[in-house]
């Protein structure tokens, strides 16, 4: 994960752990898309694109030192969403999604998210109800391998 990170993006390798600072984070990354509590620091959390196949908790030490980073768009994250969360706890676990659908008749919407399930790129897919709590999850194959969106 780290060497396709790093060449993803070239400015996670100038980021060195206990040296770089939270402002050194910010400079290369700019404002992240949320802060988190994360073990007595902070977690920063930066969605790499749009519809991007990951997004990134930069961790940053209670001194203010970059302590690390992690993928949230993971099998073993996607196993935290469950039934009857509502959507501040899906953010939480894995940051905002790439695309919303509205289904009216249905009265849901789905939240998804793609991401990189080891060679292949996947869809990870949140229903929630009208009152904004999840009903079912899933992984699907990427509609963009075979032409869709």
């Amino acid at each position: 994960f780290r060497e396709a990170m790093d060449g993803a993006v070239p400015a996670l390798a100038r980021l060195k752990e206990g040296e770089s600072t939270e402002q050194d984070v910010r400079k290369l990354f700019g404002a992240p898309e949320s802060e988190r509590t994360v073990g007595g620091g902070k977690g920063l959390v930066y969605p790499l694109g749009p519809e991007g196949a990951h997004t990134l908790l930069i961790r940053i030490g209670a001194d203010g030192k970059y302590q690390g980073r992690e993928d949230l768009l993971t099998r073993q994250n996607f196993g935290r969403i469950q039934p009857g969360q509502r959507q501040a706890d899906v953010l939480a676990v894995i940051g905002r999604p790439g695309r919303e659908q509205e289904y009216r008749l249905k009265q849901e919407t789905a939240w998804e998210w793609r991401f990189n399930d080891g060679a292949e790129t996947r869809m990870f897919v949140v229903m929630f109800n009208a009152a904004g709590q999840v009903v079912s999850t899933a992984i699907e194959e990427d509609p963009r391998r075979t032409g869709g969106r």
